[in-house]
């Protein structure tokens, strides 16, 4: 995992870097830092390869405005944890008004070390329970909670992929190995033609190559193939 931080002012950036340095040991974390003092090109750049991050941002630099960047984010990358530290106030309501998906924001001279390692341990977490996945078919967007889907499949009558869900279901023109590439540990194989969610199954009967998961729905897509690597 990725924490990227962005910090105008050299102290403070320190300051931020070395807190967060101290959550990565405390917490055993794999985890690097990436530290940038602009928003400059190479900033915008790296954010277009739109991987899952921490972002820690601060709302102005003399390139560009943080808010704006978090938007820049946004197009792409619903995943990753975007926390803005600054120091003026003024800012904090236009923040709330972009709905941009901040997780919070931090006035970098009150509290500075608790509250940033608060925001952490709260980023850690929304990220492990909160993941989403998203992709266009038709010219519609999806976003769907990945806790929420039970299984994936491949419907070869109409061609497409089947999301089946707690409470409802998709059908989507996507390839599944790439589908699989986006989703979380959470997810394994269990059939050439179907990833399940392990966090929702309850049991498995292997004789029968059955699978039940915790809503009640069966399904028999489990292969001999998979069944030897499936850890629940």
């Amino acid at each position: 995992m990725e924490i990227v931080v962005c910090e105008d002012d050299k102290s403070c950036r320190s300051k931020e870097v070395k807190i967060i340095s101290k959550f990565i040991n405390n917490e055993g974390i794999d985890a690097t830092i990436k530290e940038y003092s602009d928003y400059n090109d190479e900033f915008i750049k790296d954010i277009s390869t739109n991987k899952d991050r921490i972002y820690i941002l601060d709302i102005e630099t003399p390139s560009n405005s943080g808010v704006d960047v978090a938007r820049m984010i946004r197009r792409n990358d619903v995943n990753s944890i975007i926390i803005f530290v600054t120091g003026y106030d003024k800012y904090e309501p236009v923040v709330l008004k972009k709905h941009i998906m901040c997780l919070t924001y931090i006035d970098k001279f009150d509290n500075l070390e608790d509250n940033l390692l608060e925001a952490l341990e709260d980023a850690m977490h929304f990220k492990e329970n909160n993941k989403v996945i998203q992709f266009k078919d038709n010219n519609i967007l999806y976003t769907i909670q990945m806790n929420n889907i039970l299984y994936i499949t491949r419907d070869t009558y109409d061609r497409k992929i089947l999301i089946v869900c707690l409470n409802n279901q998709y059908k989507v023109r996507e390839n599944l190995r790439d589908l699989e590439d986006k989703l979380s540990s959470s997810f394994i194989r269990t059939h050439k033609s179907c990833i399940v969610n392990k966090d929702h199954v309850v049991f498995i009967d292997y004789s029968n190559k059955v699978i039940r998961f915790d809503n009640g729905i069966e399904i028999d897509l489990l292969s001999k193939k998979y069944k030897k690597d499936i850890d629940l």
